[in-house]
């Protein structure tokens, strides 16, 4: 997605939540049941950008009282720590979010260690019939700290980060206030040991809106051949599903087995990423189901990635190695 580069005087706030849930197998009722977690905490970090450094400028620490989910979960308590006495400390949702945004207010960018705590915050507001719209863009800073540890595509935790960078560990991690810290000092460290241009341009062309739609899926019709599930779409992945723009090739479509994967652009979106399944039917009938979505630094690894594999070895993809069998043994 096109988003904004940052420069001098740019701000972001790196936060993180931690929720509580429902227990699996109990029943709730329907206006419940679109609330996957109820926010327990928030912590946030709020920063200024200049001279190819994060300059801290303020922190935020919020513990909220559930009113849905008043009992932890045991996984919840597993990890972070947490008490069912804890919960009754907390303010109302409706505050700390009054508190959150003021907080966020002016901010350019959030930054957040996976890409669920954004969907969890605009869920949490709807539900509580606040204002959804968070109003600046979001980053994954996982995959950006993968590219910049050379070990692009694998999801790495915040401890693992913070053990790279060496960074002083103060605090338990799973408290929202101390993963929001830690967070802020890995993305730190990603700048102190790396060109700042080329982490810009990493945040810019992984930064999304929030605020939109971020992932399309949509499936064919049912077909004899999985060969014909490819063609049987191939218009609708070159339309953006935003403004039906026509889509250009970054890299075009390619096929390695049974998945096609493209990396698609828009001129008023930007870079899109697309995937195409054939999967079967148990009548026995193919289908395609494609997913595309606004590209991250994970999906430019994985088209990059697969295209190599496709340039060496076709449509087959690398041959499927075959274990050895084990040695024998004398009874």
């Amino acid at each position: 997605m096109l988003s904004k580069k940052m420069i001098d005087g740019t701000e972001l706030v790196v936060f993180d939540m931690e929720w509580n849930q429902p227990f699996s197998g109990k029943t709730v009722s329907n206006e419940i049941a679109v609330l996957p977690g109820e926010i327990i905490e928030i912590g946030a970090v709020r920063y200024e950008y200049s001279d190819g450094r994060l300059n801290r400028k303020g922190t935020f620490s919020c513990d909220i009282r559930p009113v849905v989910y008043k009992k932890l979960h045991y996984h919840v308590m597993k990890i972070t720590h947490k008490t069912d006495a804890d919960l009754k400390k907390g303010i109302g949702f409706e505050e700390a979010a009054a508190r959150f945004r003021e907080f966020t207010e002016g901010a350019d960018l959030l930054v957040g260690w996976g890409n669920s705590d954004p969907k969890i915050l605009k869920n949490n507001l709807k539900f509580f019939g606040l204002d959804d719209h968070l109003g600046m863009d979001f980053l994954d800073l996982q995959p950006i700290f993968s590219v910049f540890c050379g070990q692009p595509g694998q999801q790495k935790s915040v401890e693992f980060a913070v053990d790279y960078y060496n960074i002083q560990k103060q605090d338990i991690f799973h408290s929202a206030t101390a993963d929001a810290r830690y967070t802020g000092e890995v993305f730190e460290e990603i700048f102190n040991h790396n060109k700042p241009a080329e982490v810009i341009s990493a945040v810019s062309s992984s930064s999304v809106n929030p605020d939109m739609p971020t992932e399309f899926s949509f499936t064919g019709s049912d077909v004899d051949e999985a060969e014909a599930c490819f063609a049987e779409v191939s218009d609708k992945i070159l339309i953006c599903p935003l403004c039906s723009r026509k889509l250009t090739g970054t890299i075009n479509p390619f096929r390695i087995r049974k998945s096609q994967y493209a990396l698609l652009n828009c001129t008023e979106h930007g870079d899109m990423f697309c995937r195409v399944r054939a999967k079967r039917r148990t009548g026995g009938k193919y289908y395609a189901a494609a997913v595309m979505r606004f590209a991250t630094q994970n999906d430019y690894y994985l088209v990059a990635s697969k295209k190599e594999e496709f340039d060496k070895y076709g449509s087959k993809g690398a041959p499927i190695p075959v274990p050895e069998p084990a040695p024998e043994t004398d009874e």
